[in-house]
């Protein structure tokens, strides 16, 4: 009888791994919530790997001496039922969660949504507990994916993503700023109040799944590129 952990499988699944930002992310993440008790999902999202059929362990953070709490502008979030409990973001943007309660925020595609980066780390400082980790998976804004998602107006993504990514719903693409995907930007928002790093990964590989020989083309010129033209950046960032 194997004695491995259920989202194990998941390593071996190219079409979910693969050489790209999901293992040392997940890897991470479920490294501290393991030592959490209050774990916070910031855009949390709709929970589509529950929703649409397909549940995959490595998303879900919840465990015995946990809560997970998801937060999340998009009111089908409360749909997410890999979370313990959800709390809407107003449109004034303040977190509705108490000050210095969180032992870890994970944000997992969000950030390139976010439009007033300032407001989204002042709230995530604020939530935090001296100590309290944040580590988030997003899209270098120099990135190939990113220089070609900026030359196509947000109303049109949906349309684009649903031809290379078949299966996911227009429900699920939210318009991109990349304010806070950079190095730099990255410094300019997280020096003072946080120790942090950044890691440039893969993954644009995943994007052109349906056709298998530009996805292994890819998978094998991108780790050539500069750091900053990467797809994926993991931010790893611990309050002071």
């Amino acid at each position: 009888m194997s004695t491995a952990p259920p989202f194990w499988d998941e390593v071996f699944d190219p079409a979910v791994a693969g050489a790209d930002s999901l293992l040392p992310f997940r890897t991470v993440s479920h490294a501290l919530a393991a030592k959490a008790e209050v774990i916070l999902d910031v855009g949390c999202g709709r929970g589509a790997w529950v929703a649409d059929g397909i549940y995959r362990p490595l998303e879900d953070f919840r465990g015995e001496g946990r809560r997970v709490i998801g937060i999340d502008v998009d009111p089908n979030a409360a749909q997410n039922k890999t979370i313990d409990e959800f709390h809407l973001i107003d449109e004034s943007g303040a977190w509705p969660v108490p000050d210095a309660s969180v032992d870890v925020a994970i944000c997992d595609w969000v950030i390139e949504h976010v439009t007033d980066p300032q407001g989204f780390v002042r709230e995530l400082t604020r939530v935090l507990r001296p100590g309290g980790a944040f580590i988030a998976r997003s899209v270098s804004r120099y990135s190939v994916l990113a220089l070609a998602a900026r030359s196509v107006p947000n109303a049109k993504h949906a349309k684009v993503v649903a031809k290379l990514q078949p299966g996911r719903q227009a429900a699920d693409v939210f318009p991109t700023a990349y304010q806070m995907n950079s190095e730099k930007a990255l410094a300019d928002l997280f020096g003072r109040d946080f120790d942090w790093s950044v890691s440039h990964l893969g993954g644009l590989n995943h994007y052109f799944h349906p056709w298998p020989r530009l996805a292994r083309s890819i998978a094998v010129c991108e780790p050539r590129l500069p750091k900053a033209m990467r797809t994926t950046i993991v931010l790893y960032a611990r309050k002071k």
